[in-house]
């Protein structure tokens, strides 16, 4: 489909031959078929300019001319909504069709369907609300609050929701419909998913899409309970020792001699990109030779979570990696699977340093001990890139503007600084190392 630029959208006559005002139609044209919607507007033939599609403004009765400006600002409003949810499901990858411009161009423009009632009086199950919004999502007909396509592992999540919800019904015989939800019923629910032992931050994340879950199917009209908007029915969260790897550990990693296990050798490659960018694995396996610039020193590219764009410097090791493949990064594998094959990577470049680990599990603080290699992913490369420019003295900010963080609270999960590694940077500075401070003014007494 051509983009909106290629074929901008007109304003048509219902009937250009009309003797009374006829409607104005706002029309598209793609891929052989064609967008027609109503603007509200009505006008005398004779007022509308058939060339530029828009009422006259040539005229020097002041009424008129009042009237048609009026007219114009609501065609151009119109015209402007149509082309930024044009824009925006394009960016987003998704089929466009018809029924699809026209729900998102009346929610752009705010309209409503008055004869609807605010709540749907047959209400689907909740689980089938489920089941419906995340098949709407794959097909491209919801978007994210960014206008973007859903991820994968969301619906994935949404649908394992709908699972656990199920069989929380069956266990308990407690309701999982719009109306049962109180912060009770919360408690309760918290409670048994505890109870079978799952981590404190996979109840959290089920809590977390309950709650969105629950505002959708609100937003949709199909309940009027707004549980979820109080601030105790949150989602858990708790600070886990991931781990990232050292400037020497990777440069290990870069030194490795995998010539006969091309396997690893690609994963390894994969990893490093991402630990040398602080790329997602989303974006890393992605790369392209046109998200090189600047002479082949800035890597700049749209992230796929966020939608916004970051630019990094790329240092040596990546640019061989990359020249390595003619540009373009080795060949991808499932996440999950590459997930396997670092922590294989990883114990065969030794990096086996035994790891404490805390968590809570079943509602208990649970520690154990692994070997590094283990909690190594491919998430520890972004990590790393976070922690090492840290450590090497690189602002804050500066390193947030190449992750894409927004909030400084979310970015510092990411700094992994030991507090022995913290006292080591405090002793470089000028208020630990009595340099750069004045001596106080002796005090003179009469």
């Amino acid at each position: 489909m051509r983009t909106i630029t290629d074929q901008a959208a007109k304003c048509l006559l219902k009937d250009p031959r009309a003797t009374a005002p006829t409607l104005i139609y706002l029309v598209y044209r793609y891929q052989y078929t064609r967008f027609k919607t109503s603007t509200g507007q009505t006008i005398l033939p004779d007022l509308w300019d058939s060339e530029n599609g828009r009422a006259r403004t040539n005229t020097k009765n002041k009424v008129i001319l009042q009237a048609n400006e009026t007219i114009n600002a609501h065609l151009d409003r119109q015209r402007s909504a149509l082309r930024t949810i044009l824009n925006r499901l394009q960016l987003a990858g998704v089929t466009i069709t018809n029924e699809l411009i026209k729900l998102h161009l009346d929610r752009e423009l705010g309209r409503e369907d008055k004869t609807k009632p605010a709540v749907v009086e047959a209400k689907e199950p909740f689980t089938d609300y489920i089941v419906r919004f995340v098949e709407e999502a794959k097909a491209g007909n919801r978007l994210t609050a960014k206008e973007t396509k859903y991820a994968a592992h969301t619906l994935a999540g949404y649908m394992k929701l709908k699972r656990v919800l199920d069989r929380y019904q069956t266990e308990t015989g407690n309701s999982t419909e719009y109306d049962a939800y109180t912060m009770p019923y919360y408690d309760a629910f918290k409670l048994w998913l505890t109870n079978r032992g799952l981590t404190l931050n996979y109840v959290g994340t089920l809590l977390k899409d309950l709650k969105v879950m629950l505002k959708q199917s609100h937003i949709d009209g199909l309940h009027e309970n707004t549980i979820y908007k109080n601030p105790k029915f949150k989602k858990l969260v708790e600070d886990v020792d991931n781990v990232y790897l050292s400037e020497d550990e990777l440069n290990t990693l870069h030194h490795l001699d995998l010539s006969t296990n091309g396997r690893l050798d690609r994963v390894r490659d994969l990893f490093l990109i991402g630990a040398y960018t602080g790329l997602r694995y989303s974006d890393f396996s992605d790369l392209r030779p046109e998200n090189i610039t600047h002479n082949g020193r800035i890597l700049t590219r749209k992230a796929i979570k966020t939608n916004g764009r970051v630019s990094i410097p790329l240092n040596p090791n990546v640019l061989s990696i990359l020249s390595k493949y003619d540009g373009v990064p080795p060949r991808t594998i499932t996440n999950q699977k590459m997930n396997d094959y670092i922590k294989e990577l990883c114990r065969l470049a030794g990096i086996v340093e035994r790891i404490e680990v805390s968590r809570t599990i079943g509602g208990k603080r649970q520690t154990r001990y692994l070997d590094k290699c283990e909690l190594v992913t491919t998430h520890t490369g972004r990590r790393s890139f976070a922690t090492n420019a840290y450590l090497g003295g690189v602002p804050t900010v500066a390193i947030m503007k190449c992750t894409g963080h927004k909030s400084e609270t979310v970015f510092l999960r990411y700094i992994k600084v030991s507090p022995e590694q913290n006292a080591l940077l405090l002793l470089d500075h000028p208020h630990f190392g009595g340099t750069g401070i004045p001596a106080p003014t002796a005090l003179k007494i009469a």
